[in-house]
């Protein structure tokens, strides 16, 4: 399978996955309805987090999983996990079967995580796997722009829940197209995989060369463990693989605490629910327009600012409190161009630190961190929301953003790097 196919496949699948993980949360105001669920307890925030809760509690285990029995596998597995999910949900007839549907798919769900390790394995050189990682992004914001937008329309005419049940052939399909991909060469008794591209020693006839092979083997087999130590053990947090976690945590908090009540803020100004679509989808537009501009004219701009991009983002939540709609959509854009530099940074680091034996473990704690993000941001905007009404969110994600400004510019000053 040629390099381009195998990348095209991923991406789709993806997308597929992700269409309706992604677009189904801005609706709950509206499942809760449907329902009889109270719409003030709190409920909003709390489901809205509960998906991301669960697979940040698995990233762990799924990450070992991935590096035991290969990659396309745990790749499988996710894609089934948001199917099973999905369909519990559209069936659910009372709040508590919609909590169970929402924990299936949080635990056994993780499609990023599982697509940005399986590419990482599959790719060794570096700034190819960085463009392959922006664009598992793209297919995320692309998902996240039609999503809103088609859902808008048919939650008009369907009720919401009842749609979980057509969209759970969507990662289904995702799950037969996943087949086609080439598995990963799972070496036996160890905790990693090799990639598809690396070739198996050849058996040489001489004992004295097969005992210094052995002992050859077992010094980088000790190597290698003690780099997954440091990368995913106790002395994790003293390596740069901390500070990007911690910037993945931020951005992640800097975006979700304006998700779970976007649609309520939304309503204030009357629109509709399709416009309010457009206008929640208005930054993944923003993301996939910078990122096509970009690929075309990359070589002649310098490297991407971290701290810019998290500045860009205050920037733009805080234009989110003013009442003049025209000013709401231009918050909305620049709220796109911030994410776009912020994962731009991001994917260069990542894939200047990846190492491809070890990629499910890696990639999984990046996505657990993102997602204890936002847990945190849903939890943060279920208390303040009822207390400081709508625009709170807004106002804790321009704080965290600053927070992360301040992190950066620590770390500049320590290790003499610019990020």
């Amino acid at each position: 399978m040629s390099y381009r196919i195998m990348v095209a496949i991923v991406l789709c699948c993806h997308y597929l996955s992700a269409f309706s993980a992604l677009g189904m949360p801005l609706f709950l105001p509206i499942m809760l309805q449907e329902l009889n669920a109270p719409l003030q307890s709190g409920w909003v925030g709390l489901l809205f987090i509960l998906p991301t809760l669960m697979t940040a509690i698995a990233a762990r285990y799924w990450g070992r999983f991935a590096d035991t029995y290969g990659r396309k596998t745990s790749l499988l597995r996710a894609e089934l996990g948001l199917a099973v999910g999905f369909l519990i949900c559209g069936f659910s007839q009372s709040l508590w079967q919609l909590v169970i549907g929402l924990s299936v798919q949080g635990l056994f769900g993780g499609t990023m995580a599982a697509s940005n390790a399986y590419l990482a394995t599959s790719i060794t050189d570096k700034n190819a796997l960085k463009q392959v990682l922006n664009f598992t992004q793209f297919s995320a914001r692309l998902a996240l722009i039609t999503a809103p937008i088609g859902l808008g329309f048919l939650v008009q005419h369907y009720e919401v829940l009842s749609l979980y049940r057509v969209l759970a052939i969507l990662p289904l399909l995702a799950l037969l197209f996943s087949f086609l991909l080439k598995k990963d060469v799972v070496a036996a008794g160890s905790i990693g995989t090799t990639a598809n591209t690396t070739e198996l020693p050849k058996a040489s006839t001489r004992t004295k060369t097969n005992n210094i092979n052995s002992n050859k083997a077992k010094s980088d087999k000790k190597k290698t463990h003690h780099s997954v130590q440091a990368i995913t053990g106790t002395a994790f947090f003293a390596n740069p693989y901390l500070f990007i976690s911690l910037l993945q945590f931020f951005l992640a908090f800097c975006m979700v605490a304006t998700f779970p009540y976007f649609l309520p803020f939304a309503k204030t100004f009357g629109l509709s629910t399709s416009q309010i679509g457009q206008l929640y989808a208005m930054p993944h537009v923003t993301y996939l327009i910078c990122q096509l501009l970009y690929g075309r004219i990359s070589q002649r701009l310098p490297a991407m600012s971290l701290s810019l991009g998290f500045t860009v983002l205050a920037s733009a939540v805080l234009l989110h409190l003013t009442d003049y709609l025209p000013l709401i959509w231009l918050a909305r854009m620049l709220f796109g161009v911030g994410m776009f530099m912020c994962y731009q940074s991001l994917h260069t680091q990542m894939a200047d630190t990846n190492q491809s034996k070890h990629s499910g473990k890696i990639f999984s704690r990046y996505d657990a961190l993102a997602k204890w993000g936002g847990v945190l941001a849903g939890l943060s905007v279920t208390l303040f929301v009822p207390m400081f009404g709508l625009l709170s969110p807004f106002v804790l994600s321009a704080m965290m953003a600053v927070i992360a400004i301040i992190t950066i510019k620590m770390y500049q000053e320590k290790y003499s790097q610019i990020v």
